[in-house]
């Protein structure tokens, strides 16, 4: 029989829906067959908002995309996880944008490390970063830290350390005029210490659940206040924290009191370099075309979506994540231009190393 006759038995809409029809198909086979079944997600800890973020985020990726397993451990910081992502052993983590910012550029707490093969999936909720205490601990001030005890060293975590030493710089002290500086493993570990009064202090982003046991145990959790001056002082040698006025009783953090001048981040969630950029896009597709779903899984996790900021300018993008937010109108010629930039100076970091 000859085509045309096909066509006009057919008709055009049925060819129309039957071309949808194996274009999906198609679409389909080739996006199943490039996915891992099981994915590998890291997270600093069990308790950390961070962690019940990912878990929310998973059901999500593992509704809408051909992931069927996303498992969250909670295993620490990124000198932990930044060499698993290298040997394959990690597929997705999250942690502070500014910190891996460092560990991009292999500067700072990072430099015997390197420059890291990392890229951004996408941005979400803010963190405040701040040291906690209790009211019957009599501290107003960074200064008032002097004499003290606190938990500051986190496992595999050097972002803790830098903003402990930069928040106490800016009173012009140092670790030395502490009485002791900590080690701890977990924030379950950090507020026990702080209820029962081993420690003064404890220095961790804020944990909206934590926040509201020390709450109930103590009358209040407070948090030791920077001046401007201090804060900006700890903003020009933390690059990508910003200063932010917290109004008492913010749902994120469950502050009974205002904190003004309080330094924040950003939460990102991070992949290899080399991750499947299909991989990458039907991640970012899967949580900001459906972020409602999973809105009410945590407080932060709400600010998982298209209406926060999901493009921070701080660690380059993956090809794959460029694409999504191209389609959805958000990847500016900023962001591009500063793509470029970041790149560009990583690689001549790698060529001078080379040398």
């Amino acid at each position: 029989m000859k085509q045309g006759h096909i066509l006009r038995r057919i008709g055009v809409g049925r060819i129309s829906l039957l071309a949808m029809v194996i274009s999906l198909f198609m679409s389909t086979v080739a996006w199943s067959g490039e996915w891992p079944k099981d994915v590998a997600v890291i997270s600093p800890a069990p308790g950390a908002s961070v962690h019940m973020v990912l878990v929310g985020i998973g059901t999500a990726i593992q509704k809408y995309t051909p992931i069927e397993n996303w498992i969250v451990q909670p295993l620490g910081g990124p000198k932990l996880w930044l060499p698993m992502m290298k040997m394959g052993k990690c597929d997705f983590a999250n942690h502070s944008a500014p910190d891996i910012l460092n560990a991009f550029l292999g500067r700072g707490s990072y430099a015997k490390m390197g420059p890291q093969p990392v890229r951004t999936v996408a941005a979400g909720h803010d963190y405040m970063f701040m040291f906690w205490t209790t009211p019957d601990k009599g501290i107003k001030s960074i200064s008032d830290l002097k004499g003290k005890v606190a938990y500051i060293k986190f496992k595999a975590n050097p972002m803790f350390t830098e903003m402990a030493k930069n928040q106490l710089a800016s009173a012009g002290l140092t670790f030395d005029d502490l009485k002791a500086v900590l080690a701890f493993s977990s924030i379950k570990e950090a507020i026990r210490g702080l209820i029962e009064g081993r420690v003064d202090a404890i220095l961790y982003p804020v944990v909206p659940g934590a926040v509201m046991q020390v709450n109930e145990a103590k009358g209040e959790c407070q948090f030791i206040n920077l001046t401007r001056k201090q804060a900006e002082y700890v903003a020009k040698h933390m690059e990508g924290y910003i200063i932010a006025d917290i109004p008492a009783n913010d749902p994120r953090f469950r502050n009974k009191s205002a904190v003004p001048n309080a330094m924040c981040y950003q939460n990102a969630m991070f992949t290899s370099a080399k991750t499947n950029p299909d991989v990458v896009y039907g991640v970012d597709k899967a949580i900001f075309e459906h972020s409602d779903e999973f809105a009410s899984s945590h407080p932060a996790a709400k600010f998982w979506s298209l209406k926060h900021r999901p493009v921070a300018l701080a660690v380059p993008y993956h090809e794959g994540a460029i694409r999504f937010f191209k389609e959805k109108g958000l990847w500016s010629e900023e962001a591009a231009a500063y793509q470029v930039k970041m790149l560009k100076m990583q690689k001549e970091i790698i060529d001078r190393l080379k040398k």
